[in-house]
């Protein structure tokens, strides 16, 4: 057992960040007397990195309140891809966080190559972060999206992108031969979210083991309470290597969630019959991470209602990489949606 968190270098930024970072989604919901004491909790035990996003609702704020006058590494994001909204998006996050500086900015959820285009064109969202950045505003840039194919050809076109964020668990494991070596031969920092699946794996303890034993900068649980917050911390404290029990439950695991998991590449997307199969299933972690009243901000009632168009047909399957049984998952998702009275119509 250390008392300390193991760091690791985030890549060409040459920023030290610790191996357990706090994933900044869940303190939308809480309280706000909670979310600030959770994000100290987390501070306190000698976490360093912290994650959030424009599009996080209070998140910036909270945490801007929370350490304010403290020494940590703090990443934002946002899903503008153009240069003057993504440039006002770094100076309304400055705000909120109360900081003179952004350590990193990343742009959020680019997971296709049209989003990818807008981003690097000219006057797109690029431009606005290379003016933020020499104005001193941030310090490095990075890119945040569900499709590995996508960030790999970021890296490849943009030699500025100084981290990626990925989703990386037990399940979601194929960057392992694909994006990782890339980002390794680039000295870009890999940061891993939804290690835990976006709260669908029942043994998170083990799950961030498991992440933070691969060759990642780190991995942002997202943290509600400060209970919370020192269950993830000690992960990290207790020492990162798996046992061979350990390490054959990571593999159970995988076996039993392997066919269950949605990756979100939406490769199973357009339905022929108009129904929204990647939010319906990404949407019992929207649930339980962010609330279900969020969920039906987004359009949650027409979704659902929506997924009655469902002919089962088939043609999900045949287009979705990992064979995934979409039909029988979308009708699991609505019997989960069934138990929040914000989620059903009328």
């Amino acid at each position: 057992m250390s008392d300390r968190l193991p760091a690791r270098r985030l890549g060409k930024t040459g920023l030290m960040v610790t191996v357990i970072g706090f994933g900044g989604i869940p303190i939308q919901i809480a309280t706000e007397e909670v979310a600030i004491a959770t994000v100290r909790r987390a501070y306190d035990l000698g976490v360093s990195f912290f994650d959030t996003a424009r599009g996080y609702t209070n998140s910036e704020e909270r945490i801007g309140k929370a350490l304010r006058g403290r020494d940590y590494v703090v990443a934002s994001k946002s899903s503008a891809r153009q240069a003057d909204a993504i440039y006002e998006h770094v100076c309304t996050s400055l705000d909120q966080l109360q900081r003179d500086r952004i350590d990193l900015y990343q742009f959020h959820g680019v997971n296709d190559d049209e989003e990818l285009t807008k981003v690097l064109a000219p006057g797109g969202a690029l431009e606005g972060l290379r003016r933020a950045r020499d104005e001193g505003k941030i310090g490095h840039i990075g890119i945040t999206g569900h499709r590995w194919q996508t960030l790999a050809k970021a890296l490849e076109s943009c030699e500025e992108l100084a981290s990626v964020q990925v989703p990386f668990n037990v399940v979601e494991s194929e960057i392992l031969g694909t994006l990782i070596p890339l980002c390794h031969e680039r000295d870009v920092g890999l940061i891993a979210m939804k290690p835990v699946g976006g709260g669908n794996f029942s043994n998170a303890r083990l799950a961030i083991k498991w992440c933070v034993n691969r060759p990642i900068t780190t991995a942002i649980p997202g943290m509600a309470t400060p209970a919370e917050a020192e269950e993830d911390v000690r992960v990290g404290l207790a020492g990162l290597a798996l046992t061979p029990e350990e390490q054959t439950a990571c593999e159970r695991m995988k076996a039993e969630l392997d066919q269950r998991t949605c990756r979100r590449c939406r490769y199973c997307e357009p339905c022929p019959n108009q129904v929204q199969i990647g939010m319906l299933l990404h949407g019992r972690s929207i649930v339980r991470r962010m609330g279900a009243a969020r969920f039906r901000e987004w359009g949650a009632l027409e979704m659902i209602a929506g997924a009655s168009r469902c002919a089962e047909c088939g043609t999900c399957i045949t287009k979705c990489p990992y064979q995934l049984p979409i039909p029988e998952l979308i009708r699991e998702a609505l019997a989960f949606y069934a138990d929040y009275p914000e989620l059903r119509g009328g």
